[in-house]
């Protein structure tokens, strides 16, 4: 099996993934460093994928060492060649400090689609592309819902932001 030559590139695959999970989050707080300007970019979700050396230590950790461009074009054992994916996967707490808890919907899915379904231009889509299917989505941090409309061969025809608020009847 080939390594790189210097001893020192190894790892302990524990502390490789942390690292790897610190400069996420690192490059997460360059999106929001600003207190002035609200960011709509966010993080949810990256993968990281390494060519390495597997090793164990005699106490039986797992060790990594990252493989060169030049370690991968010399003649080594294949299968000595091990792939490091890792998926990372950022979560939001339930609220943020000091902001209220965000409450469920007004409006209930059924009429939000049956809403979307009335307007001219869904309906002149689905005269054309036949039934559509609708999956209304309600998003808590804005109090609004998204309805995706799809044509019976699965494609996005329409995507629809609502207000979550109810339609008061006319009086008078």
């Amino acid at each position: 099996m080939a390594a790189t030559t210097s001893p020192k590139s190894e790892a302990d695959l524990r502390a490789f993934l942390e690292g790897a999970g610190r400069s996420l989050t690192e490059a997460q707080g360059t999106l929001t460093a600003s207190t002035d300007l609200q960011t709509t970019l966010v993080i949810t979700s990256a993968e990281l994928e390494a060519k390495v050396a597997l090793k164990t230590n005699p106490q039986g950790q797992l060790s990594v060492e990252p493989l060169s461009s030049q370690d991968l074009l010399a003649k080594i054992n294949a299968g000595a060649i091990s792939t490091v994916r890792v998926s990372y996967v950022a979560t939001a707490p339930e609220t943020a400090p000091g902001k209220p808890r965000a409450v469920g919907p007004v409006r209930k899915a059924d009429d939000v689609v049956a809403d979307v379904k009335t307007r001219p231009d869904v309906a002149a889509l689905e005269s054309i592309l036949g039934t559509l299917k609708f999956e209304p989505v309600f998003v808590a941090e804005s109090k609004r819902w998204l309805v995706t409309a799809t044509d019976p061969k699965g494609r996005v025809v329409r995507e629809t932001i609502l207000l979550d608020e109810l339609k008061e009847a006319n009086s008078g």
